[in-house]
């Protein structure tokens, strides 16, 4: 998980993880009764200051994804709290966590799933954009072909679906899409495994920039 940008001084942190949990619910039987629960994560605790790194390791299936979901709150929290800026973004309507989603991206561990197969590499970069009104159409067009240059990717890629790239060439668009509204906060999931490993270094400078 990383890193964030400017950061307003009244905030020590710009990310407060307290005592998260998410529990799974186990049902059986024709009512769905619940006999138990999956504890995905199960009482984690961190913070982080503006321009922070924090890795978090463990082994396949110890709740590593899960807790990025539920920081940008794909999942809803069991219990405990997630704090952005000062806000707890368990607290927050549709309406207000939909404009705190600037400031929070995430870079899945699966580029595929994560792409519309529907919409050209393009389309994926702009829509941010135009939903949060930055920059005119051409300002966008040519932050759009900046960021492919910067991930390695041939600007000129801009007009082809997911399914016509490579594993690392998805992911590379997936990194595009989390940077293209500078966001303060970077959650990130095993985002340069499928990648070469000049290119890894080439993403991860770019992340810390």
């Amino acid at each position: 998980m990383s890193l964030s940008k400017t950061l307003d001084e009244k905030y020590e942190y710009i990310l407060e993880v307290e005592n998260v949990k998410k529990h799974f619910p186990i049902k059986k039987g024709v009512l769905s009764t619940q006999v138990g629960a999956v504890k995905a994560v199960d009482d984690v605790s961190f913070k982080m200051r503006k321009g922070e790194t924090l890795g978090i390791v463990g082994e396949s299936g110890c709740g590593k994804s899960t807790l990025a979901r539920l920081i940008i709150r794909l999942h809803e929290l069991t219990d405990g709290s997630i704090i952005l800026e000062g806000n707890d973004i368990a607290k927050l309507s549709n309406n207000e966590m939909r404009s705190s989603r600037r400031d929070i991206q995430m870079i899945f561990q699966d580029p595929y799933a994560s792409l519309n197969p529907r919409w050209t590499v393009e389309r994926t970069l702009l829509e941010p954009m135009r939903v949060y009104k930055i920059g005119t159409p051409s300002e966008r067009k040519q932050k759009v072909a900046d960021l492919l240059n910067k991930v390695g990717l041939d600007p000129s890629y801009s007009k082809r679906y997911p399914h016509e790239f490579s594993g690392g060439q998805r992911q590379r668009i997936g990194i595009a899409r989390a940077l293209v509204l500078n966001p303060k906060l970077i959650i990130a999931d095993e985002p340069v495994s499928a990648l070469d490993i000049s290119v890894q270094a080439q993403v991860i400078n770019l992340m810390q920039d």
